[in-house]
């Protein structure tokens, strides 16, 4: 949203924007009312989001978080926090690009440390805790966002 409105801003200066111009905040103003729903309904369930995802990982793989004989639960706790924070505010923005930039960083911190597989553990058990919470419209709204992350975090 943010980018198109900057994009937009640069096309127009100086004249008025067509109707298919301005067709992408028409359909955002539509819409806003449930994102902010949403995106106060992921921040209310926030803990109980990700307190249910790492439930689910170390019941199916007790040791996900376990690097060199050491637990890292708190930091990747603290990881999911941050992703599922610009993860839903890149679904109320409908703005991927800064999610995109800051999980491109986080891809390459992962592969450092050769974390592929418990990320993409991750987001895929999160994506099943979501889908149990959240409603068919707020899924729609969400999934385009999850599935960014989804792919850049494998």
């Amino acid at each position: 949203m943010l980018t198109q409105l900057t994009k937009l801003a640069e096309t127009c200066d100086g004249r008025y924007g067509s109707d298919s111009e301005l067709e992408f905040l028409q359909n955002y103003l539509n819409e806003v009312e449930q994102r902010i729903n949403l995106y106060e309904k992921l921040r209310d369930n926030e803990g109980q989001i990700i307190q249910q995802v790492e439930v689910h990982l170390k019941s199916d793989t007790p040791k996900v978080f376990e690097k060199n004989g050491q637990d890292f639960s708190s930091v990747c706790e603290q990881d999911r926090k941050h992703t599922m924070r610009l993860l839903a505010t890149a679904m109320l923005f409908n703005e991927q690009d800064k999610l995109r930039n800051t999980l491109l960083w986080q891809r390459i911190i992962m592969t450092v440390f050769n974390d592929a597989n418990p990320c993409r553990m991750t987001y895929t058990m999160m994506e099943q805790v979501m889908n149990k919470i959240l409603n068919k419209d707020e899924i729609k709204l969400i999934n385009p966002v999850l599935k960014l992350v989804q792919s850049l975090l494998r």
